[in-house]
């Protein structure tokens, strides 16, 4: 099956998974990876950087979570999900934030064949 055949299955599988309201399910995931940012964040301290590499999954959750999305906006941003990509992430005084998402301009000119989505 081509990503045009899968893509329609992700979205829906990923979809039911949030909406099914299992404490076990999505709500678990999804607050546990903000709980793991909120570690790292409290961790570091002021003006410190890190470096996580994880999954498209991972990050839909907690950017769907820092822009207070509703499910359909979890499903849009981890439809989108290059690997690879670099997504930036701000902390100060009130919380974390969203300041980029999916940037893969290093993905240019030759390098344009290494772009992937899954």
């Amino acid at each position: 099956m081509d990503s045009r055949g899968w893509q329609p299955l992700l979205d829906h599988a990923l979809r039911a998974w949030i909406e099914d309201g299992d404490e076990d399910g999505w709500h678990r995931f999804s607050t546990g990876a903000a709980a793991a940012l909120d570690e790292l964040v409290t961790g570091l301290g002021p003006g410190r950087d890190a470096v996580v590499v994880t999954s498209g999954g991972v990050l839909a959750a907690l950017c769907a979570g820092l822009l207070s999305m509703p499910a359909e906006g979890v499903v849009a941003l981890n439809r989108v999900a290059v690997n690879a990509a670099i997504t930036t992430v701000t902390a100060g005084g009130s919380g974390a934030h969203l300041l980029s998402f999916n940037d893969h301009a290093h993905f240019t000119g030759e390098r344009r064949a290494l772009l992937t989505y899954r």
